[in-house]
């Protein structure tokens, strides 16, 4: 159960900068936009680290039913496989649940 409510924290945490970084740019500051983006990508790897962790857990299901969060569903559309520049990143977390 620790695995599965910190992945479902970080998978959360992941937004609060894209989201941060729109706001910031919302008002003209730019630069910390690297920043955001890079330490919005690590709360996705641990989000990943977690979601690995899991993967196999007969309970998984269940609490994914439940909670919302799991290897089929997640709190953000970040795909560390396929990533957005920077730039790009502005289209990361604008539906959130």
């Amino acid at each position: 159960m620790p695995y599965y409510f910190a992945g479902r924290l970080e998978s959360g945490n992941v937004c609060e900068y894209f989201i941060m970084m729109r706001y910031f740019n919302e008002i003209g500051i730019t630069e910390h936009d690297e920043e955001l983006y890079e330490m919005g990508m690590k709360e996705k790897e641990h989000e990943v680290y977690f979601q690995k962790g899991l993967e196999n857990n007969r309970l998984l299901p269940l609490f994914e039913k439940i909670f919302g969060w799991g290897n089929k569903s997640s709190y953000n559309n970040v795909d560390l496989e396929n990533k957005s520049s920077v730039a790009e990143s502005k289209g990361y977390c604008k539906t959130r649940k």
